[in-house]
């Protein structure tokens, strides 16, 4: 939706939308490769525009809450409602996350209660729970950099198995559009965003 979408990247709202569409797009399918997935959207008004992006098989539901922390667990106490299977929860900003890092986040929560990705800003990219605890969700200080060390502190100090992955990276800033667009080379294979990426980067005509 333009006027919400990654406003944080200091792009046109046309162009911020269209990025967030092929990131969603990219996630989405990544994700569904390895196993069953659900896109919690927001706002819930907007899902209308969200139902086209998504494959065949994908649910879809609105987020609930007045925070990240309040919506994530909300999203995992639906998911843990519909089934014991261990949930993991990605966001849409790490479209390189590789699949061999989500499988291995998922491979162990086999031996673990909980896997984590951080992130290079201090945040995460992925977390994953063997069960609910919905402890790792409350009084973070949300989008500031001790996100993943509290979380972390969190789940360790509830006696809680953790399993801790590669750090990777997100798509919040501007300058991570230019390292975001270093990183998908010129495989053949290429995902949406990158096409999208560069179009917003590239220099107007004279």
């Amino acid at each position: 939706m333009p006027g919400n979408a990654k406003t944080r990247l200091r792009l046109p709202p046309e162009g911020a939308a269209r990025l967030q569409a092929a990131l969603v797009c990219d996630t989405v399918e990544k994700a569904s490769a390895l196993g069953p997935t659900s896109v919690a959207g927001t706002p819930a008004d907007g899902l209308a525009l969200l139902e086209p992006l998504l494959p065949e098989g994908v649910s879809l539901f609105a987020q609930r809450g007045a925070d990240l922390g309040e919506r994530m667990l909300d999203a995992a106490s639906r998911l843990f409602g519909e089934g014991p299977e261990p949930v993991l929860i990605l966001g849409t900003d790490a479209p390189t996350l590789p699949p061999a890092e989500i499988l291995a986040a998922s491979r162990a929560l086999r031996t673990h209660d909980a896997a984590i990705v951080g992130s290079d800003d201090g945040g995460y990219v992925l977390l994953g729970l063997r069960a609910l605890h919905a402890a790792l969700f409350r009084d973070v200080r949300w989008s500031t950099e001790t996100v993943y060390r509290e979380t972390v502190e969190k789940a360790l100090g509830a006696g809680l198995s953790l399993y801790e992955g590669r750090p990777h990276y997100d798509v919040d800033y501007p300058e991570d559009l230019d390292r975001l667009a270093g990183s998908f080379g010129a495989a053949p294979a290429r995902p949406r965003t990158a096409g999208v990426i560069e179009e917003l980067l590239r220099p107007p005509r004279a």
